[in-house]
């Protein structure tokens, strides 16, 4: 629908003979009041042609106006340089009944969306679920609108925070200190009782918390398994041939200030020993050399000062292709910010450690924790209330949005009861309400391509939010059960697709989406 408007506006530019640089686009309106789309492709336009964006307006309003595509069918108004555009309600209730499935535009990008990596070395904190959240829901979105995406877990089971793992459960079972810099979480004296691999008990730990978490990878990569000689060397030849690497000091450096970074980088230290940058180095060849195109990493606030070597790296071993930003993205996640009752929460009550993912899961459930990780953008700080997350009340966005589904499985049992209306062939005037209703449905494949192309999860939270409020209204306002039999009929055909709109909005933010609460 919105391509759809969109090309007949540039179709409409093209007949008048004006040209833009790029495509005119348009944007929902902030206010509802002003339209269903809007444009200020005028005011581009007016610095070219050098006249009056209002003027430029209302020209290119009426010519789409009479468009044999929309003429009768879409109201085109030009306020202050602006030009707002309206369905009628008969041409929501057209594209509603009609709606069969969306076609998003096909992409050839191939995807590697890589995110949690987690040191083994403990159990998930609830910033791994926020990471977690995140990266699934834009797993989720990006499948959802046609992309090749592949999700990966890099274990960095290769240094020495590994090795002080096995040193902290050694002295445990040796009834030893602690080293002062080992790991002294109460977890370690569980790993000490089991008797198994601490590495790989925390690695199941890990994934247990995840598949309880909704979030599931298509590989787990070891970073053992990337520390062959042949590949590190490979790295290192590529940089030598580029003229990209030198000594200094005993140390072998990578020239990474040639692509913007601060300083040049180490990438083998004066007594020979490889650094992390240098594993980062050959983790992020070796996602180029299978063959993904686009590589997306989702980051705690912790590795902020990684970002431009990172990206120095992968532009200097990636080629032409990956030279471009737009091949390599990082998503930089801040930290959360736990509250239960207005206090802050800062230490497990079970451990008096850290605050687990699995711990939060366990008091919350899934789909509010993974609600409240979600809904603000990655670049701000998350903090919410434990005690809300539980409400069975409006305070509550996840229980809200979910009420409202659970609202319309009920309208729509009772309805089946009843007996369903037969199909009528003279229908009402839709009302306010249900030509939002109406409109908030039909955003959708508008709402979660945007969220696709910004990887921002957090948009499609906030769709959902507003179509449970649109809903919730159209519940109080329009009686389905006591309404006659046209009224019936026209409400049953909204209440089923604002019920599916709502099941695929939830199941892509990870979260369930109940018949009855």
């Amino acid at each position: 629908m919105k391509w759809q408007l969109q090309a007949q506006l540039n179709h409409v530019l093209q007949t008048l003979g004006y040209e833009l640089p790029t495509p005119a686009g348009l944007s929902f309106p902030a206010n509802p009041d002003f339209g269903h789309y809007a444009t200020n492709v005028t005011f581009q336009l007016a610095k070219i042609q050098k006249t009056n964006p209002k003027l430029l307006a209302e020209t290119i309003a009426t010519q789409l106006e009479q468009s044999p595509t929309f003429k009768g069918k879409l109201q085109c108004s030009a306020v202050n340089g602006f030009i707002n555009f309206t369905f009628s309600n008969d041409q929501l209730w057209a594209l509603l009944t009609q709606l069969e499935g969306v076609s998003f535009p096909k992409t050839t990008e191939k995807i590697l969306l890589e995110y949690v990596s987690a040191n083994p070395t403990g159990p998930l904190h609830i910033g791994h679920g926020r990471w977690a959240a995140l990266g699934d829901s834009l797993y989720r979105i990006l499948a959802a609108t046609g992309h090749q995406v592949q999700t990966e877990f890099y274990i960095n089971d290769a240094g020495n925070q590994v090795q002080k793992l096995y040193e902290s459960v050694q002295a445990v079972k040796a009834q030893t200190p602690i080293p002062e810099d080992g790991y002294h979480g109460a977890y370690i004296h569980d790993l000490a009782a089991l008797g198994d691999d601490p590495l790989k008990q925390n690695l199941k730990w890990q994934h247990d918390t995840l598949a309880a978490f909704r979030t599931h990878f298509h590989s787990w990569v070891s970073e053992k398994s990337l520390q062959g000689p042949e590949k590190i060397q490979n790295v290192l030849d590529i940089l030598r041939q580029k003229g990209l690497s030198f000594e200094s000091e005993g140390a072998l450096w990578f020239r990474s200030t040639e692509f913007g970074d601060d300083k040049d980088r180490v990438l083998i230290k004066s007594d020979g020993a490889n650094t992390y940058f240098l594993m980062d180095l050959v983790y992020h060849l070796d996602k180029i050399q299978r063959g993904f195109t686009l590589l997306i990493n989702i980051w705690g606030a912790d590795h902020h000062g990684y970002v431009k070597r990172v990206r120095a790296g992968v532009q200097a071993l990636g080629g032409e292709q990956f030279a471009q930003d737009a091949h390599f993205k990082i998503m930089i996640g801040q930290l959360v910010n736990l509250f239960r009752g207005g206090e802050p929460v800062r230490m497990s009550k079970r451990t008096g450690d850290m605050i687990t993912l699995q711990e939060v899961i366990d008091e919350i459930g899934t789909d509010a924790a993974r609600y409240f990780l979600i809904e603000k953008s990655p670049d701000s700080h998350v903090e919410f209330d434990l005690a809300v997350a539980v409400q069975a009340s409006s305070e509550n966005p996840v229980y809200y949005i979910q009420y409202a589904h659970a609202r319309l499985c009920n309208v729509l049992a009772k309805l089946a009861d009843q007996g369903t209306p037969e199909a009528q062939s003279g229908l009402p005037q839709l009302g306010p309400d249900e030509a939002a209703l109406i409109w908030q449905c039909l955003k959708w494949s508008d709402a979660i391509w945007e969220a696709a192309q910004n990887l921002a999860p957090h948009q499609m939270a906030h769709y959902a939010w507003g179509l449970a409020k649109k809903v919730q209204l159209f519940y109080e306002r329009c009686p389905v059960l006591k309404a006659s039999p046209a009224e019936q009929h026209q409400r049953l055909e909204i209440i089923k697709h604002a019920k599916e709109t709502l099941r695929k909005s939830l199941d892509v933010l990870g979260m369930s989406a109940p018949e009855k609460m």
